[in-house]
């Protein structure tokens, strides 16, 4: 059957076994080349989430320590210093851009959701229109901070499930969006 089958190929058995030799060589070549490629994808992705955690962060914990300094009364009737405006622009900033970075599609949302409660930072503590003066919102927002900072380290850890939004996270975002609602309201009809 060997003979039909070199036969019908036009192949003597040496070149069968060279032509075997190759083709194995040529698959092992290939098999080779795709675990290294998938490996130096693997590496690259792991350095990028390396870099994407250290510096969300870095922009964490800086924010957190804004919110600590005694320079500023973080309420929503008293002003801020143009120095600690500009550094928590630039840490949010920096939120903004890293947190695309990340695979985890949850830790995205709670870090974008992070932004959102800072950029309205004032109105974290809104408890409706009648109250002329909202209490302080730092430690609110320390509350926030740190529990984006719990679920970076859970997703760095490798956890699947991200910690359940706190209480403080999710009512400084139903505050927050009480005010707008409030203020939408409050605008005189054109």
């Amino acid at each position: 059957m060997d003979q039909v089958t070199l036969a019908l190929w036009g192949l003597n058995k040496d070149y069968t076994v060279a032509l075997v030799g190759l083709t194995g060589t040529l698959i092992g070549a290939v098999v080779a080349f795709l675990t290294m490629r998938y490996q130096v994808d693997r590496q690259e992705k792991e350095k990028q989430l390396d870099h994407a955690t250290k510096e969300c962060g870095q922009a964490l914990l800086k924010l957190m320590r804004l919110f600590r300094k005694p320079e500023i009364q973080v309420t929503s009737t008293s002003g801020v210093t143009p120095n600690w405006e500009d550094e928590m622009t630039d840490q949010m900033d920096v939120l903004k851009l890293t947190a695309p970075l990340f695979q985890h599609k949850e830790l995205r949302a709670r870090l974008n959701a992070t932004v959102d409660i800072l950029t309205n930072w004032h109105y974290v503590t809104f408890d409706g229109p009648n109250r002329d003066e909202y209490e302080e919102s730092s430690p609110v927002i320390r509350q926030v901070l740190q529990h984006a900072i719990d679920c970076l380290g859970a997703v760095r850890r490798g956890v699947r499930q991200l910690p359940a939004e706190t209480k403080v996270f999710s009512t400084a975002a139903s505050n927050i969006d009480g005010f707008w609602e409030w203020r939408e309201e409050e605008r005189p009809a054109s």
